[in-house]
């Protein structure tokens, strides 16, 4: 091919999108069919890629043609600090779907921005802070009372108490997304530089029970300003993941509640701390919560031992860290309105109803095909 079928691009900016995405040249190599020769070549400046090679490159860093054409490397946000408790080696290290989730809740948000400015809705300045010197009965309490959380309890099916809880937190001009977070053994994530703040929650492998905690573990860290990939774990030894379990915990579990239940005062009387699974799972059910999240507060009080709860630990968090199965197939509608949550799509489709934005720019927000369309706002208003 001649020079002049070649097209001029700043090889830093492709030595950055690869390393932004957190591949090697190996993995290019074998995701493009680009030779490692070639491709140091393109990386060095030597030679100049044609359209072909470009589109391939692009796609296999999830950037856009104009993306890779700029004349020098864009300054990207940092990823929130790496919070997980591993081993040090580990540390700051993620998987490139991690770091498209991140970038992909980033985007959300930008988007979610753009819709409400079209809307005319002001962006809510979030009205909470904090530090680990806070007391956490304190500010849950006031939390519970200004969201009126206790409402929530009176709905039985957890999907929907999930649903009631995401737009609670929503409500207090936070962006709430579900993502797939299927490495690095995440549970969620939250971000702070933005205009507005944004938690992220693993979408696949956990039960509703488990991503209502690692909501309020992550509106946590909003509360702190500090934002942050988390494992939630409780071999963590920061003290701010320490602040946000406890704060998770006080605010779906509240302290006075928990000691007055009769089933705690039979056990507190008997000063047994070994509790059947039958009992956490009763308390559980009154709560909205799981059976560990209960014998979590209940160590916080003293109520149960450090060895039990470790033991349970071991045997009931076992969450599944790969892909979801779904025997049916995918069902974009649905996944759409999970990841994007309910607010979002309904500003969306609000915006197209007043003409504000057309077909092609709905299916753009959305993220999805035009064919997709129909079912998702069939899915939304069944509700």
């Amino acid at each position: 091919m001649a020079e002049k079928d070649k097209i001029s691009v700043n090889n830093e900016v492709l030595i950055w999108a690869r390393e932004s995405i957190a591949q090697t040249k190996n993995y290019v190599v074998e995701k493009t069919g680009i030779n490692i020769r070639r491709l140091n070549q393109l990386e060095s400046g030597e030679k100049h890629p044609d359209l072909d090679e470009l589109k391939l490159l692009a796609k296999t860093y999830k950037r856009t043609l104009a993306i890779l054409l700029l004349l020098e490397p864009p300054k990207e946000k940092l990823l929130p600090k790496d919070r997980r408790t591993i081993d040090s080696k580990e540390i700051g290290n993620f998987h490139e779907k991690t770091i498209l989730a991140v970038r992909k809740a980033r985007a959300f948000t930008q988007s979610l921005i753009e819709l409400k400015n079209e809307a005319g809705i002001s962006i809510t300045k979030f009205p909470y802070s904090a530090t680990t010197e806070t007391s956490i009965a304190g500010i849950a309490q006031k939390i519970r009372f200004d969201l009126n959380l206790n409402e929530v309890r009176e709905l039985d099916n957890m999907n929907d108490i999930l649903d009631a809880y995401i737009e609670k937190v929503e409500s207090l001009g936070v962006a709430v997304f579900q993502m797939s977070l299927t490495q690095d053994k995440l549970r969620g994530f939250s971000i702070v530089d933005e205009e507005i703040p944004i938690i992220g929650i693993k979408r696949g492998g956990e039960k509703p029970t488990s991503k209502i905690f690692t909501l309020f573990h992550e509106l946590g860290h909003v509360i702190l300003n500090t934002g942050g990939l988390c494992d939630l774990s409780i071999k963590t030894v920061s003290e701010i993941e320490k602040w946000c379990n406890a704060f998770a915990a006080e605010i779906l579990v509240p302290t006075a509640e928990l000691l007055s239940n009769q089933i705690v005062e039979s056990y507190r009387s008997a000063k047994n701390k070994i509790w059947s699974k039958k009992d956490l799972i009763k308390l559980s059910n009154i709560f909205h919560v799981g059976p560990l999240a209960i014998l979590r507060s209940l160590l916080t009080h003293k109520l149960t031992t450090s060895k039990y709860y470790k033991e349970k630990h071991e045997v009931w968090n076992k969450p599944s860290f790969g892909l979801s199965k779904n025997p049916e197939g995918r069902n974009i509608a649905k996944e759409t309105i999970k990841e994007k949550g309910r607010s979002y799509i309904s500003l969306a489709f609000s915006a197209y109803d007043k003409n504000r934005i057309d077909i092609k720019d709905l299916s753009d927000f959305l993220g999805i095909k035009l064919s997709y369309i129909p079912k998702t706002r069939e899915l939304l208003n069944s509700r």
